[in-house]
C-alpha cells in the first residue's frame, strides 16, 4: 500500500540551506508526493531551486508555528504521512522510504523522530559539506540493514528539525501560534497532542544531521525569555509536567549562567540569561505571556 507523503519546510533567511535540502529530497530512494515550502518573502528562496513539479511555495508572516500552520492548512486530509524538516536538516536518502516502512509496519505509531548523527545547535553550527559527508557514510553503512534491526523508544518527544506524523492523527491539530518566533517547544506540544491517538517514538531507523545554522535564529534575549515562559505556558496547557518544567528552566538557567562565564561562546549566553531573568520575574508577578518574546 502506497502511503502518500508530504514534506513541510518552514524557512526564513536561509535560501542556500533550503536549496541544498530540496536537492537532497530529490535524491530520496522514495520521493515525497509533495513538498510545501512555507516562506516569508521571495528573498527566502532561490527561484531555480523550487522548479520541481512536486514543490509548492507559500508566503506569509514569519513565525515557525504560523508558517507550519499555513502549510498544514493546504494539505489537510490529503496525505497519510506529514513530515516536518528544518531547512538546515540533512536527511538520509532513505528517510522517506524508512518512515513509510515503519508506519506501515507499526500501525499504532502516530509520531516519530529520528536519530541525529550530530546536532550543530550544540556545537555552534557545522557546514553543509561536513554534514552531508556524515550522512553519506551512515547511509552506505546501513543501506542493507533491515527495519527489525533498528531501535524504537516510546514516549520520546519529537525534535522539530525532523519529525513525521500519521496524517489522520493531526487532521484537527495546529501548532500553537502563541509560541512565537522560533517556537521553542512547539514540537513537544504538537507531538504530545498527536500522541493521544497512538504511540510517540524515537527511532534510529531514520537519521540525519541538523546543521544548526545561525542565520535566521532569534536573539539570545528573546530565546532566553522563551526558555522560561514557554515551558510554564505548556504546563498550564497540560502538555508538560511540573517536574519537567522545573528541569527545563533549571537546565536553561544553569547552562546560560555557566556559559556566560566563558571568554568565548558560540551562543549569546548573556542575552539568554537576561531573558531567563525577565521571564522568571514575569512569572513571579503574573504578567508572563509567550508572545512577549517578540517584543523584547
Amino acid at each position: 500500500m502506497n502511503l502518500r507523503t508530504v514534506v513541510i519546510i518552514a524557512t526564513k533567511g536561509r535560501p542556500n540551506e533550503l536549496s541544498n535540502l530540496l536537492q537532497i529530497l530529490a535524491q530520496q530512494t522514495v520521493l515525497p508526493d509533495k513538498i510545501i515550502v512555507s516562506a516569508c518573502e521571495p528573498a527566502d528562496i532561490l527561484q531555480n531551486s523550487v522548479n520541481a513539479k512536486n514543490v509548492e511555495v507559500l508566503l506569509g508572516p514569519p513565525g515557525l508555528a504560523a508558517q507550519r500552520n499555513r502549510a498544514l492548512a493546504s494539505v489537510r486530509k490529503q496525505f497519510d504521512i506529514v513530515i516536518f524538516f528544518d531547512d538546515d536538516f540533512i536527511p538520509s536518502r532513505f528517510w522517506i522510504q524508512r518512515i513509510q516502512m515503519l508506519l506501515r509496519t507499526h500501525t499504532d505509531i502516530v509520531c516519530a523522530t529520528g536519530r541525529l548523527l550530530i546536532d550543530g545547535v550544540t556545537v555552534g553550527g557545522i557546514d553543509w559539506s561536513k554534514g552531508q559527508s556524515m550522512v553519506d557514510k551512515t547511509d552506505f553503512a546501513k543501506k542493507l540493514i533491515k527495519l527489525n534491526d533498528f531501535q524504537i523508544w516510546d514516549h520520546e518527544s519529537p525534535y522539530g528539525c525532523n519529525m513525521a506524523f500519521r496524517g489522520r492523527s493531526i487532521d484537527d491539530l495546529t501548532f500553537d501560534e502563541r509560541l512565537v518566533l522560533y517556537g521553542w517547544m512547539e514540537d513537544r506540544d504538537f507531538g504530545f497532542r498527536a500522541a493521544r491517538d497512538g504511540r510517540m517514538i524515537w527511532t534510529d531507523a531514520i537519521w540525519g544531521v541538523h546543521l544548526g545554522t545561525k542565520s535566521g535564529r532569534v536573539s539570545g534575549l528573546r530565546f532566553g525569555y522563551s526558555q522560561v515562559v514557554n515551558p510554564w505556558y505548556l504546563m498550564k496547557k497540560g502538555s508538560i509536567s511540573p517536574f519537567n518544567v522545573c528541569r527545563k528552566i533549571f537546565r536553561g538557567l544553569a547552562g546560560n549562567l555557566a556559559g556566560s562565564l566563558l571568554p568565548f561562546s558560540h551562543v549569546d549566553r548573556w542575552g539568554r540569561l537576561k531573558g531567563n531573568i525577565i521571564g522568571l520575574k514575569d512569572i513571579l508577578f503574573g504578567r508572563w505571556a509567550p508572545e512577549k518574546a517578540a517584543e523584547l
